[in-house]
């Protein structure tokens, strides 16, 4: 253990998001990278000379390195609970990117070896950390919305256009559902951290015409244990968009990636409306660079301390199980109970 000093932290998986997560891992200041690891060399060895540590040619040499305490797995979701485990039984701690397995009992498997090794496992669902959220979670406890009845979020963006046929993006095993498993899952996410279990799901994903292999849109309503519903949905084939709309009795929070969130109340009996920008102190950008820095701050704290992180596995399998009672409402044109998907998938 490295105490009080930056921890050993280790990169499976050295693409794109990879390289972000590195960039953001060295901003915290909690870590320090001891090397990575992908399948081409050459990626190895432009992730070292960029980020520093050892070019690891094989998972069976980074998980032997003693300098490395944790590891960072931002691979193709199929090989998530081969190296999770494997990491697990290294006794590394693990900061896994969503989605945490291609299946609930994939899942389940990953946490399970996390716990009986006695290592932290962390997932990389970030959303809830965005400075907007955090806002929004402050507003939604102080009571300012009233009794919330519904929320509507959209996520798109057009990586079924643009991430090409050789990425896993574009393949129906590793990315079913088209925006599932790379959006929506941060809404199921953050849905819960705000308005608690999301109980039973109805949905439908659609193919509409784009080049990629799996579906171009989703759309579901969720109920939620409370009583509260949601309708979330999301596109693969449009341009980057961001909607998260709180329906109150007493006021509206609107959250955008264009905008700073807004309260609106009405006002009189015409209709009128009032809107208030709450100032979360950066954009949308930023926002996501802090939430990025922050969870190596958790990370690494959880680690020295001996305690769970925020995001744990228990969060990971919730919001891939919400994501599976999609795809399966879906398949089976009916509603579909988390609980079912908990224990059945």
């Amino acid at each position: 253990m490295s105490g009080k000093g930056p921890l050993g932290i280790a990169f499976i998986g050295l693409g794109w998001w990879g390289e972000v997560l590195a960039e953001a891992a060295l901003a915290s200041k909690e870590i320090r990278v001891t090397g990575g690891f992908a399948r081409t060399p050459a990626s190895r060895d432009a992730f070292v000379k960029k980020f520093g540590g050892r070019d690891f040619s094989s998972l069976d040499e980074l998980l032997k390195d003693k300098d490395t305490e944790a590891v960072v797995i931002a691979s193709a979701n199929s090989v998530h609970r081969e190296q999770a485990v494997a990491a697990a039984r290294a006794g590394k701690h693990v900061h896994l990117e969503k989605p945490m397995a291609l299946n609930v009992s994939d899942a389940k498997a990953i946490d399970a070896a996390c716990k009986e090794a006695g290592i932290r496992l962390h997932m990389g669902q970030n959303f809830r950390r965005w400075p907007m959220f955090r806002k929004a979670k402050e507003v939604v406890g102080s009571g300012t919305l009233g009794t919330v009845s519904l929320i509507v979020a959209s996520f798109s963006n057009n990586h079924g256009l643009t991430a090409g046929p050789q990425s896993m993006r574009w393949d129906p095993v590793e990315n079913p559902g088209g925006p599932l498993y790379s959006y929506t899952i941060h809404l199921g996410d953050t849905l819960e951290y705000l308005f608690g279990e999301v109980a039973e799901v109805s949905a439908g994903t659609a193919k509409v015409g784009g080049p990629n292999r799996t579906e171009d849109a989703a759309a579901a309503v969720f109920r939620f244990r409370s009583g509260v519903m949601a309708a979330v949905s999301g596109s693969y084939v449009a341009p980057f968009n961001f909607l998260f709309d709180i329906h109150g009795t007493e006021a509206n929070l609107s959250l955008s990636t264009a905008f700073m969130p807004r309260l609106q109340r009405s006002v009189g009996k015409m209709g009128g409306i009032e809107t208030e920008t709450l100032d979360v102190g950066c954009d949308f950008v930023e926002g996501r660079n802090r939430a990025n820095r922050e969870q190596f701050v958790d990370f690494a704290r959880s680690i020295r301390e001996g305690k769970d992180p925020e995001v744990t596995g228990v969060h990971g399998i919730r919001a891939l199980s919400i994501m599976r009672a999609i795809l399966k409402s879906h398949a089976e044109r009916r509603a579909v109970s988390v609980d079912e998907i908990l224990e059945r998938d």
